[in-house]
């Protein structure tokens, strides 16, 4: 491989998000390249070759569908092989790769980062559009006080006058009995010669 290669393979994976690297991490690509490169008899160069190709299309930078005719005419082997290692390298080398994928991405910690990701990206759109202005549709202002209805408010001023009467203390009349006609100003009881209507003696008997 040319190092124009590797330096393309490098920036490839390292671009990728964090669960897709563990997840080919931990596939151990070399290890089940190696096994398939011994069972169809693959020289050393075929099989470099073939874990090239591999890398190429799990970055992205070829396409699976192409997969088995990069095989047959990179490695230089006949259709049928390239077929049967096209084969093979799905069934362990991309299967679990996709497996580890979905464990790594249902995991709370994953979750937990891709939703950080996805908010931080957010408000950093918000603030961009909104150029550090306060919001327009009044947020963070008070809220408005609500006033009662207006009958409300009235029942409530009846009831309350009402009460405030209630607290007065009640007015007593007083009853004056009516003057004694027998009475002058002036005079005094004893030389009243009727004593009916004299509150102050006693009528004669």
């Amino acid at each position: 491989m040319d190092t124009e290669l590797q330096q393309l393979i490098r920036e490839r994976y390292d671009a990728l998000p964090l669960p897709v690297r563990k997840a080919i991490a931990s596939a151990d690509v070399q290890q089940n390249l190696r096994k398939l490169a011994e069972a169809h008899k693959l020289h050393f160069d075929q099989w470099e070759t073939l874990e090239t190709e591999v890398q190429l299309t799990l970055l992205g930078v070829q396409q699976a569908k192409d997969l088995i005719d990069n095989i047959q005419s990179e490695v230089g082997v006949d259709r049928e092989t390239a077929e049967a290692l096209a084969a093979a390298i799905s069934e362990s080398v991309f299967e679990p790769i996709r497996e580890e994928l979905e464990r790594e991405l249902e995991h709370p910690e994953a979750e937990a980062e891709d939703v950080s990701d996805v908010e931080q990206a957010r408000e950093q759109v918000l603030d961009e559009a909104s150029g550090g202005e306060e919001p327009a549709d009044g947020a963070g202002a008070p809220p408005p006080q609500a006033h009662p209805p207006k009958d409300e408010d009235d029942a409530s001023k009846q009831t309350a006058g009402g009460g405030q009467e209630s607290q007065k203390e009640p007015k007593v009349k007083i009853v004056r009995p009516s003057e004694s006609t027998a009475y002058r100003p002036g005079e005094t009881s004893s030389a009243r010669a009727e004593v009916v209507d004299d509150p102050y003696r006693e009528p004669p008997l």
